[in-house]
């Protein structure tokens, strides 16, 4: 497939904030971005083109100055409008299986669209070659009734296994939506499905969860609870883990991201490690909303970064993100579920979002300095 050239320099003057760049000149949802061990930055969105949904992949060889649309997936489980969205792209660190280190995988929510004989799944793809190439790898977890699962994320675990996480709504008998795991030895069987974050409380709402590695300090996870606190609707929560598996009582919903003076962080949380500003390394945390602890929006709603340097613990401060998106206030385009990548001397990070641009939700990236 031809390249496509999509963005070109991002460098801004020092003294003015950062330009963004179109990524994906098209509607679009969930971006994502990593960096490979090789040095190629990758990044991702889902699009429902037409019929038939897919997953766009997007190369960058300067660090995320430019990118190139590399690849396509056109998931046949998503075709007939079927529906796509809400992906994932992770690199392995080590191998799992025959899967080998540095196999890259890019996993979905398909199906929730369907209008007859609905079941939601999450599905897995693997590339060998840097993202170059895909082939269908697994269906993580199918949903047993007509109810829907969203979101997957993954993490490797301290054993080496490949540990899946969603959020499930097929207990609706018992609960709206949960936040449950599942891992697996080689990419293709899964199992030991539990649950990670759960009330008993039918229509509080746990999503959005991501968990990443802190370098000598095990596993950071987030997640949004939603319809637990009236004045913070769907605020971000965190909890550790030692091992990347177990995560404390699921019943316990964690520990809410606050700043000094109560601010927080509302719906689709992404996480991130940077080795700076902090001087051993600071957790970073990007949501859609920004609010006031008594509720209101707050100046920096949309475009800014939740900081910590202490492992997640004490107060987190604010860094201004590298895209300012205005008018967000809890609807599915705006700054929905954005995605962080910083540089590796952390002195600066490039971001993901979407933005309206007329009636499409379009993708965009822009890079800005990490300070305190």
């Amino acid at each position: 497939m031809a390249a496509i050239l999509v963005s070109v320099l991002l460098t801004a003057p020092s003294d003015a904030a950062p330009q963004r760049h179109v990524l994906y000149d098209g509607g679009s949802s969930y971006p994502r971005v990593i960096r490979l061990e090789s040095g190629r930055v990758l990044a991702s969105i889902t699009t429902n083109d037409g019929a038939q949904g897919l997953g766009v992949i997007m190369a960058s060889e300067d660090d995320g100055r430019t990118f190139r649309q590399i690849a396509r997936i056109p998931d046949p489980a998503a075709a007939g409008s079927k529906g796509i969205c809400c992906s994932v792209l992770f690199e392995l660190p080590s191998p799992v299986g025959a899967l080998p280190k540095g196999t890259v995988l890019w996993a979905g929510t398909v199906g929730y669209l369907a209008m007859h004989g609905k079941q939601t799944k999450q599905r897995l793809w693997a590339s060998k070659d840097r993202g170059t190439t895909w082939s269908f790898l697994s269906d993580i977890a199918s949903s047993p009734n007509q109810y829907n699962a969203w979101e997957p994320s993954m993490s490797v675990a301290a054993d080496g296994r490949l540990v899946a996480f969603y959020s499930d709504e097929t207990d609706k008998i018992k609960h709206d939506q949960k936040l449950v795991q599942v891992r697996s030895a080689d990419g293709l069987q899964w199992t030991d499905y539990r649950e990670t974050v759960v009330s008993d409380a039918w229509n509080v709402r746990p999503g959005m969860i991501n968990a990443i590695p802190l370098p000598g300090r095990g596993y950071f996870m987030t997640y949004e609870v939603c319809n637990n606190d009236k004045v913070h609707l769907c605020s971000a929560y965190f909890r550790r883990s030692a091992d990347g598996w177990n995560y404390g009582d699921p019943r316990d919903l964690g520990t809410v991201v606050r700043t000094s003076d109560g601010k927080q962080g509302r719906h689709t949380p992404v996480p991130a490690w940077s080795p700076g500003p902090g001087p051993s390394g600071t957790i970073l945390l990007i949501t859609e909303m920004l609010v006031h602890s008594g509720g209101a929006l707050a100046a920096g709603n949309g475009g800014t970064i939740l900081a910590n340097d202490n492992g997640g613990d004490g107060p987190w401060y604010e860094i201004p993100a590298p895209i300012k998106v205005s008018g967000v206030d809890n609807e599915g385009c705006r700054n929905f579920s954005p995605g962080l990548l910083p540089a590796r001397d952390g002195r600066s990070v490039l971001e993901v979002t979407t933005d309206y641009d007329g009636p499409v939700c379009k993708t965009y990236y822009a890079t800005g300095p990490l300070v305190r």
